[in-house]
């Protein structure tokens, strides 16, 4: 009876790091794919966002992958919103200009967060083109954004980093999607 339940925790065991080991491979070629075309930082950034997040060690193909680098997107932009909603409320911004372009930026933010949860149905239901031109849309976002205050109304955006991580998370998740499914290579 003891080497039968001995037999049973090493499967145990022995299955848990297999699939670890499946899903740190699936993570670091898709994120090595994902930045081949994008900046030095990118594929540690890449590794570091997926890893970071406990769904990573559940996902188990490309689909699941994109699917999580979504719901990071959506979090990261529901939190990035709520950010600048503080912001407003606090008037923690240097002029009425800046005001009128957080508000704008909010109201973006819901428009993304819109695409995004359009992106997770057109990713689940396997419609690949869908989901890059809805996300493509959300990628916008933090770029319109930031176009609002490096206008010639030299107002400085107070979340430009925090928009800038959204921009890269956005096209992780596209990129994934991208090299998966639209392009993928030989």
């Amino acid at each position: 009876m003891k080497i039968l339940i001995y037999l049973v925790v090493f499967f145990q065991l022995f299955n848990s790091f297999t699939a670890n080991r499946v899903t740190d491979s699936l993570i670091q070629d898709a994120c090595k794919k994902a930045s081949k075309y994008g900046e030095p930082h990118y594929y540690e950034f890449c590794i570091a966002c997926i890893s970071e997040n406990p769904e990573s060690q559940k996902v188990r193909n490309i689909d699941e992958l994109t699917i999580l680098g979504v719901k990071i997107a959506i979090s990261n932009m529901t939190n990035l919103k709520e950010v600048v909603e503080k912001i407003l409320e606090e008037r923690n911004y240097k002029s009425k200009l800046s005001g009128k372009l957080l508000r704008d930026c909010i109201k973006l933010y819901s428009e993304g967060n819109n695409s995004l949860t359009k992106s997770l149905e057109y990713i689940k239901s396997r419609k690949y083109k869908k989901f890059h031109t809805s996300i493509d849309r959300a990628k916008t976002i933090p770029r319109v954004c930031e176009m609002g205050f490096n206008d010639d109304n030299k107002q400085k955006s107070p979340v430009k980093k925090d928009n800038d991580v959204l921009y890269d998370i956005l096209d992780m998740a596209q990129s994934f999607n991208l090299d998966a499914h639209l392009q993928p290579t030989m």
